[in-house]
């Protein structure tokens, strides 16, 4: 895991809304592509049918993180707070579909083995690459 990210908190580092941001996330985006490949072992008929399938997932959590209200939480009304958390309700109910989806399309493409994997090899590629960041910082 270290190799992998090794090269990318210079970048990342300097990235925070620099003009290197978007070369930055493309690189963490290719690292994390080559540890879940690694990871999950996926032979290359499994990546074909893998990569399409959790990009689209991924793109569209994206896209719900970005239609998320960020309101001044000290200023909102009891009723304004009301109909925020109602959305974040509905909000997570829509991300247990988009996963519930997710594991059914994966099944055709990898394992249920390789699926219960994948959230591991997430979590600890996130962790990893949190992990380097603040390294970074400190140095």
């Amino acid at each position: 895991m270290t190799g992998y990210l090794l090269c990318l908190i210079p970048i990342w580092g300097n990235a925070q809304g620099g003009p290197l941001h978007r070369e930055a996330r493309e690189r963490i985006e290719a690292q994390r592509v080559a540890f879940i490949t690694q990871k999950l072992s996926l032979t290359p008929d499994e990546a074909a049918k893998f990569w399409p399938v959790y990009n689209e997932y991924k793109d569209q959590l994206k896209n719900m993180r970005d239609d998320i209200e960020r309101p001044d939480l000290m200023n909102v009304t009891d009723a304004e707070a009301t109909t925020i958390i109602e959305r974040h309700f509905a909000m997570e109910d829509k991300k247990q579909d988009l996963k519930r989806n997710l594991f059914t399309r994966l099944k055709t493409a990898i394992s249920p083995r390789k699926i219960l994997m994948l959230h591991a090899a997430e979590r600890e590629f996130n962790r990893e690459l949190l992990r380097k960041a603040n390294d970074f910082r400190r140095d």
